[in-house]
């Protein structure tokens, strides 16, 4: 098994500040975490402590939780170092967002982000189930932080046209409908911040086409080094794009990769991950998609993502989303961009 991910402790420097001193002092005595261990800036904080965090700080506001939409409504784009920077100073909201789609995974490797159009509409999605209401919060938190961010570079009156999360409301949803001011719905097939097609291109209020140039360069060389090329993504894609003739073996994979067997799972296992539980995201994450877009039967999905029987497809699928996949289907709605086989190429994870 690799080690815990972790996230960095940015979110739990600033989750800890918007609870009373004191309260949040005993939330820390509880888990026998450090204050300065995670909340120093350089620090990462393993996934499964900063959700018994969240849990932990949710106790303290109990049934009213709004810590974590305080959370987010603190966060700044000058948080974020040159990213950040970047999307400020990109033209528009959606040149701010494709940034923060590529690079989001080095602040937050654990969610599984996708930025991707459908029609006019924009849909930033996380399809990471969660199963403790630490981790429910912490999804709601990260879609506010985005929301929260967006509206830094391009004014604090951009609305969603909707949000919709996995999970079931984790107490009052007040705080949320306060932050978010559109729509919410629970139960969906994944978490998502829908956007307006007019929204994405709009100007950011101080984006600069020269300022920008620049700094998207410099982010590409330096982040583009710190992020260790993103083995794990490119494992992932590649295994994605293979699994209609099968699982690819590791060592085919590494082939692919111009590395060997050996370096590639050590280098995995640096990561966190195991080449097994990277194969397993990557049908999870083409299964879900096409299972939600809806344009091949289900025994063809299952032949996509690898399977050889359909038995063995449905029992994986209920796994990943608590639902058989023709359930999945029928509750999904029809113009997802996760969903949308175009974005799905768009985006990396299918080859044409």
């Amino acid at each position: 098994m690799g080690k815990q991910l972790e996230v960095s402790s940015l979110f739990s420097a600033k989750a800890l500040a918007q609870v009373d001193g004191d309260l949040a002092e005993r939330a820390l005595g509880q888990l026998g975490l450090d204050r300065e261990v995670i909340t120093t800036p350089a620090n990462r904080v393993p996934v499964e402590q900063h959700h018994a965090l969240f849990e932990a700080l949710a106790q303290t506001e109990q049934p009213d939780i709004s810590f974590h939409m305080r959370t987010s409504g603190s966060m700044r784009l000058e948080d974020f170092g040159l990213l950040g920077l970047t999307m400020r100073s990109a033209p528009t909201l959606r040149r701010s967002i494709e940034r923060l789609d590529r690079y989001a995974r080095l602040f937050n490797p654990y969610s599984v982000f996708a930025f991707a159009e459908h029609g006019t509409d924009g849909w930033w999605t996380n399809t990471r189930t969660v199963a403790t209401e630490g981790g429910r919060l912490s999804n709601e938190a990260a879609l506010g932080t985005l929301l929260t961010l967006w509206r830094d570079a391009n004014g604090s009156d951009l609305t969603p046209a909707r949000v919709q999360f996995m999970h079931q409301p984790v107490g009052s949803i007040e705080p949320l409908r306060a932050h978010f001011r559109c729509p919410i719905t629970y139960g969906a097939p994944f978490d998502a911040i829908v956007l307006r097609g007019e929204d994405l291109d709009r100007q950011n209020r101080v984006g600069d086409q020269h300022i920008w140039d620049f700094l998207r360069a410099n982010l590409e060389q330096s982040l583009g080094v710190t992020e260790e090329d993103g083995v794990d993504r490119e494992v992932v894609i590649c295994v994605a794009n293979a699994l209609s003739d099968g699982v690819p073996r590791l060592q085919d994979v590494a082939r692919d990769l111009g590395i060997g067997s050996r370096t590639l799972q050590r280098r995995l296992a640096e990561r966190g991950h195991s080449y097994q539980s990277l194969v397993d995201e990557a049908r999870r994450e083409v299964a879900l998609r096409l299972v939600a877009e809806g344009r091949q039967s289900l025994v063809e999905v299952a032949f996509l993502t690898g399977f050889a029987e359909q038995s063995s497809f449905t029992r994986a699928f209920k796994r990943w989303s608590g639902k058989t996949p023709r359930a999945f289907r029928e509750e999904a709605p029809r113009a997802p961009a996760i969903a949308s086989a175009q974005a799905l190429h768009r985006n990396g994870t299918l080859r044409a």
